[in-house]
């Protein structure tokens, strides 16, 4: 009887550490194809890196860097349902995983889910050491203006311009709270600040001074216009304003 004992534990014992040892070799395994599908995604190879990081989950679901990775590319491809499941298990996984958390909310932005956006925002900023609160700011800004809470959003709008005086979208933004708020004369001036901090790549802020200017028949309303399709002539920004040009 105490024979058949030991034999059982150890045919239990060798069973356990075979498990063990399946488990390592997979983790293993599933690391070294997020590796692989991290390389084809630097190359730009987008079918290979999605098989590779998806191979890494069949062998290890647990892998939070593959779930973030694949959930970034669907995000690119805007297929956001798919993205918002690999960030939602990156998150999960990793509490502590900002930038994981950072993109959910850039998804939820994108679905127009503004309360949920406000929420991983605002985590962020109670992360001490998250690197780009600024970009948290505008976020969490931007989802208040779609809420139409106005002043909240201009109050994270101007904290973003504070922490980061270059942030061009920050002051764009700033100037659409400001206008939704009947402060046009602050709204104008955000709208400069921002073309004079990216005066070469930013075309939003054109449209909007040359759409006051046109409210108030201002007569250098059509440069602002010109200089905008000219910055942004192959995207939708840029064709609104060839269509103001051709009102005007």
């Amino acid at each position: 009887m105490k024979k058949l004992l030991m034999i059982s534990v150890v045919a239990l014992i060798c069973a356990c550490s075979g498990a063990e040892a399946k488990k390592e070799e997979n983790i293993k395994n599933a690391d070294w194809h997020y590796q692989m599908g991290a390389g084809y995604f630097g190359s730009q190879e987008m079918p290979l890196a999605i098989r590779e990081l998806t191979t890494s989950l069949e062998m290890n679901p647990e892998h939070a860097e593959a779930h973030h990775l694949l959930g970034f590319i669907y995000m690119g491809r805007r297929d956001y349902q798919k993205a918002l499941l690999h960030f939602d298990a990156a998150v999960r996984i990793k509490p502590d995983f900002t930038i994981a958390r950072n993109n959910r909310g850039s998804v939820y932005l994108f679905m127009e889910r503004w309360k949920d956006a406000e929420a991983d925002f605002e985590a962020l900023l109670d992360t001490p050491l998250y690197p780009t609160p600024e970009l948290a700011h505008n976020n969490i800004g931007w989802a208040y203006y779609n809420l139409k809470d106005y002043s909240r959003s201009l109050e994270h709008f101007k904290m973003a311009t504070f922490l980061k005086p270059q942030l061009c979208i920050a002051h764009n933004n700033t100037g659409l709270a400001y206008l939704a708020l009947g402060s046009r004369m602050e709204a104008a001036e955000s709208f400069q600040r921002a073309i004079e901090k990216c005066p070469d790549n930013y075309a939003e802020p054109h449209m909007h001074l040359g759409k006051m200017m046109v409210e108030d028949n201002h007569p250098k309303a059509r440069a602002e216009f010109e200089r905008c399709y000219e910055l942004e002539p192959e995207t939708n920004l840029g064709r609104r304003c060839r269509q103001y040009l051709q009102i005007r």
